[in-house]
């Protein structure tokens, strides 16, 4: 049951943006995208708030029954790891709902009604106490997504959407069958998240490596990690700039959020930490060496969201609660700061026409403030001090280090290699001589919107202890 009146604020933050459907379908274009900006504004309003009462020691959960007979709660908590990516996804749903109208210039009751089911079902899964919302929220929001990139993506979307629900598919399907197994060798059965993580030594070990096994290429498929990326640079390049913001801001957060879960739930996981951990590794360098090569902006900026995950998993296979935290906190890190990236790339792409590395010049002197926002969120993904991206990547490398000796560091050459990348890019399309006339002006709330991105990574990299 309910616990008390304050726990009635989380299915509250999940309720309102599937709530504001109903005005968007009565509402013009103008008024839809109003609405939209109204109900992330109020979901990250109330996500402050539940920070705020975290601080202050209260116990907010919230649980009435649903299935009986399988135990299945509509329950949802608050703990130390979902708060972290509560606060990211309603930071990056809320820049995302502003710079919306900017970019969909069609269909917008459509693309705003998908936009609410993604943003509802994403906070909802990060808040969920139980597997079986888990799974059902998941599947949501992938499907939201595809039809944002199949219907408002470029002129390859089709395929780029298509090659995407059938990774996706595959991922919730291995899910689904790993969840019910769970379900049937955990004793008592539940797919409440913390009894079987209590319970979880009932569960027979050949079942827990098998379900540790299905749980793996479920959440790498996910993230993504080498060498089951390929689906990820297509979605982006092809996705509408929104939809790049929440793929990558959020979504690849999914799978992160289940192997920190999956570590916690299977105790047999312990013993392969190390394996698991020299691949997550692997697919950090792979995906910065691979970026060096691309010629697509959006493509190159989504080879180093694989790298950043990568870093993500070595900070969860660490497994400890520094792991742990910094893995959290490169999350939030990595979401604010490629839905930066990923606004600025759509940006350019709508005042140039293109997204051809070679065809872009001079954007500095036309567009300056574009150009130190590109720079600010050039030198956060690659951790300079006093953005959240410094605090999630000392916490891992510290972690790895401790729980893997030497090889902890490897993942370093990653984000080195990152660091060349969007250095070259900024030297490239942002300095060069002016040869491309523009057409176009900057809306105000585009660089509203990546200004909110910028200051968020700043104030919680200057301020952890609010949220770790």
């Amino acid at each position: 049951m309910v616990a008390n009146t304050q726990s009635f604020i989380l299915p509250l933050i999940i309720l309102v943006p599937y709530l504001s459907i109903l005005p968007i379908l009565f509402f013009d274009r103008k008024h839809s995208y109003n609405i939209s900006i109204g109900a992330s504004a109020i979901s990250l309003a109330l996500t402050a708030l539940v920070v705020y009462l975290s601080h202050t020691g209260a116990s907010l959960a919230f649980s009435i029954p649903y299935i009986s007979y399988f135990s299945i709660n509509l329950s949802f908590e608050i703990t130390s790891i979902n708060l972290v990516l509560l606060v990211m996804t309603s930071i990056v749903f809320f820049a995302s709902s502003l710079v919306g109208s900017y970019f969909i210039k069609d269909n917008h009751k459509k693309y705003n009604i998908l936009f609410a089911v993604t943003e509802g079902s994403s906070l909802a899964l990060f808040l969920s106490g139980n597997l079986f919302l888990f799974y059902i929220f998941w599947e949501l929001a992938e499907v939201s997504v595809f039809f944002i990139i199949f219907m408002f993506g470029g002129l390859e979307r089709r395929k780029a959407s298509i090659k995407f629900i059938l990774y996706s598919l595959a991922s919730s399907l291995i899910l689904l069958i790993a969840i019910i197994l769970l379900y049937l060798h955990v004793t008592p059965h539940t797919f409440d998240i913390f009894s079987i993580i209590k319970y979880a030594y009932t569960i027979p070990v050949e079942y827990q490596l098998i379900i540790m096994v299905m749980l793996v290429f479920s959440f790498v498929i996910k993230m993504p990690v080498f060498p089951l990326h390929n689906w990820l640079p297509e979605a982006h390049t092809e996705a509408p700039t929104t939809g790049s913001m929440i793929l990558a801001g959020v979504l690849l957060k999914f799978g992160g959020y289940g192997l920190i879960l999956m570590f916690m739930m299977l105790p047999i996981s312990a013993h392969y930490t190390k394996y698991l951990a020299i691949l997550f590794g692997f697919s950090a360098v792979y995906a910065a060496a691979t970026a060096l090569r691309q010629k697509n902006l959006k493509k190159a900026i989504a080879y180093t969201s694989i790298t950043d995950m990568g870093i993500v998993g070595i900070g969860a296979a660490a497994y400890s609660i520094l792991g742990n935290n910094g893995a959290l906190y490169a999350m939030l890190s990595h979401g604010i700061i490629i839905s930066l990236l990923f606004l600025i790339a759509g940006t350019i792409a709508e005042l140039y026409g293109t997204l051809e590395i070679d065809k872009i010049k001079g954007v500095m002197k036309s567009f300056p403030g574009l150009t130190y926002l590109f720079l600010f969120g050039a030198i956060a993904l690659i951790g300079i001090p006093l953005t959240t991206g410094f605090i999630g990547d000392l916490l891992v490398f510290l972690a790895s280090v401790n729980s893997f000796g030497i090889i902890g560091i490897v993942p370093l050459s990653g984000v080195f290699l990152i660091g060349v990348l969007l250095f070259w890019i900024y030297e490239r399309i942002f300095t060069s001589r002016p040869e491309t006339n523009t057409s176009y002006h900057i809306s105000r709330i585009v660089m509203v919107g990546a200004i909110i991105l910028a200051i968020s990574s700043v104030c919680l990299g200057l301020f952890p202890y609010l949220l770790i």
